[in-house]
């Protein structure tokens, strides 16, 4: 695992965690937007970089990211932030740091979560559908690999339709591919369809905001989080797609990012 930043050391602290197959560098066109109040770390998961070794689990990454925390001898967050897999990372480093009880957490961002527990069997169909997808990215030129998921039915259905606002993070996978091994994109495939709900006290879920788009799959999810997380709040964040918040409206992103680290209560936090 390896860390970018933006923002100075003193500033107050946020994490934000990547989705499947990206880099933490995926994220810096908005941390920076937030450099000038907020120091942002972001790491790049295990079997996302060169010399990276294999991506085991969620756990795994966890501890990692505990660990470097307590090293910058952070022990305040202002927020932690996740999009897709990297938003069920970060309930569980929510839950972890809660547990540890040595860093404190303001709030938590959990944008676009695929919230859910498969059975095997289901698991394995999407071990095969992201292996197809990996695969599709670890060769041809730029263009080739756009056209390639252009007609790809996997990504038109979580993309919607239109991949055109995702041409970035599809490039940006396909740099991450090539130190992506068959191993580490089963395990991660894992890791995104065995969320367990780990518990924390209401106290903890008023500080969780989660978001879908209306329009993606993963918002099916969001039954399982009332369940569970009965005193969280929710953010709407229109029809954009599976990741369209961050990539469509950046900067609507960055406000509703800076608007849940302040420490100042905020509507949604009514008691």
């Amino acid at each position: 695992m390896i860390f970018d930043t933006a923002g100075k050391s003193t500033s107050p602290a946020i994490v934000m965690l990547n989705g499947s197959f990206t880099d933490g560098k995926s994220l810096l066109p908005i941390a920076e937007k937030l450099a000038d109040e907020y120091y942002i770390i972001i790491p790049t998961y295990d079997g996302h970089h060169e010399n990276g070794g294999i991506f085991t689990t969620r756990e795994e990454q966890v501890r990692k990211i505990a660990e470097h925390l307590k090293e910058e001898n952070i022990t305040r967050l202002a927020l932690i932030q996740g999009i897709s897999m990297g938003a069920e990372i970060a309930l569980d480093l929510a839950a972890y740091l809660y547990e540890e009880d040595e860093i404190e957490v303001n709030r938590c961002f959990f944008d676009g979560g695929p919230f859910f527990s498969f059975p095997l069997p289901v698991r394995l169909i999407m071990q095969k559908k992201f292996m197809s997808f990996v695969d599709g990215c670890r060769y041809g030129t730029d263009e080739e690999i756009i056209a390639r998921f252009k007609e790809n039915s996997f990504v038109k259905w979580v993309a919607k339709g239109d991949i055109t606002p995702f041409r970035e993070m599809i490039l940006g996978m396909a740099s991450v591919a090539k130190y992506m091994s068959d191993t580490s994109v089963c395990n991660e495939s894992d890791a995104c369809y065995t969320f367990d709900f780990p518990y924390v006290p209401y106290t903890e879920q008023k500080k969780y905001y989660f978001s879908w788009s209306s329009d993606e799959p993963a918002r099916e999810s969001k039954s399982a989080i009332l369940d569970n997380y009965p005193d969280a709040k929710f953010i709407n964040a229109g029809k954009l797609g599976h990741g369209g918040f961050i990539l469509k409206k950046p900067d609507k992103y960055a406000e509703v990012m800076r608007k849940l680290a302040s420490p100042r209560k905020i509507k949604e936090d009514k008691t």
